[in-house]
């Protein structure tokens, strides 16, 4: 009896943490710009249903910059008809609803699961409060890796992050070099319409409060990136072959913000007794 008790007060408290860090974490992210990145969506949008420049030019922090490939600013236009507020409910309702989805299979490992459930949900919860695509791009790697069409939702998200596109490295590693090739291929025909527009206001800058080793060189950055992808490719016949891929996608990000750790769920909400 006493063991219940004890079990049930140290779950009790868990729940407790989680729910007062995450929601201290996710109050102030919402507090400081609600749903500010779905402003670069939008925008582009606009610009596209307009006819005017789709990557305008502006500062590498400006959260309202567009930098992701042409489908996903198509996909945003009849939205665009619709009332702005209605549709920012919508987009932060689905970006919250992803963050929580997508830390949901942590809680069936165990302590561990739960330890990395509460220390990652927050960030999720971070970029949901900006409006950001990071919670629905994390749980759609999630639920799509491990599928035949694995390659397909590894090239969505590059076409996007950019750095999703490392996970091939896990097929490479498998001798799945036709997957690897097709995650490559249909990345390239994603980002090609890129081309079509003017690109001189594309922001490459890297910023200032970013964590990427992009800030102290791009030679380092190179050289930390192939060496994540390396191991990624030696681990690919082990268990923690998406996890070592989830952890290259973040070192691999040119601009990189604190709440892009939780690219590591795709690794860690994997069932690890798997390859």
């Amino acid at each position: 009896m006493a063991r219940r008790v004890l079990f049930f007060l140290g779950a009790a408290t868990v729940a407790t943490l989680i729910a007062l860090v995450a929601w201290t974490l996710f109050n102030h992210a919402a507090s400081r710009s609600t749903g500010s990145d779905m402003d670069a969506y939008w925008e582009a949008a606009l610009r596209l249903r307009n006819g005017e420049p789709l990557y305008r030019p502006g500062n590498p922090t400006d959260s309202d910059l567009y930098r992701y490939a042409p489908w996903f600013a198509v996909a945003w236009i009849p939205l665009t008809y619709l009332p702005k507020d209605v549709v920012l409910i919508a987009w932060m309702s689905l970006c919250l609803g992803a963050a929580i989805a997508s830390v949901a299979p942590l809680a069936r490992q165990g302590l561990a699961g739960w330890a990395a459930l509460v220390f990652l949900l927050p960030f999720q919860l971070d970029g949901a409060a900006f409006g950001n695509v990071q919670p629905l791009l994390v749980l759609m790697l999630l639920w799509g890796v491990p599928k035949r069409s694995g390659p397909l939702w590894i090239a969505l998200g590059a076409s996007l992050k950019g750095a999703p596109l490392v996970l091939a490295a896990v097929y490479a590693g498998r001798g799945e070099w036709k997957r690897a090739a097709a995650a490559g291929g249909i990345t390239a025909l994603l980002v090609a319409p890129m081309l079509l527009f003017d690109l001189s206001g594309y922001s490459t800058e890297v910023g200032s409060g970013q964590l990427s080793s992009m800030q102290w060189s791009p030679l380092i950055w190179a050289a930390v990136t192939l060496g994540a992808i390396a191991a990624t490719y030696r681990l690919a016949n082990t268990r923690y072959a998406w996890l070592a891929g989830s952890v290259a996608m973040f070192v691999a990000l040119p601009r990189s913000f604190l709440y892009q750790i939780s690219f590591v769920i795709v690794g860690l909400a994997r069932d690890r007794r798997f390859p």
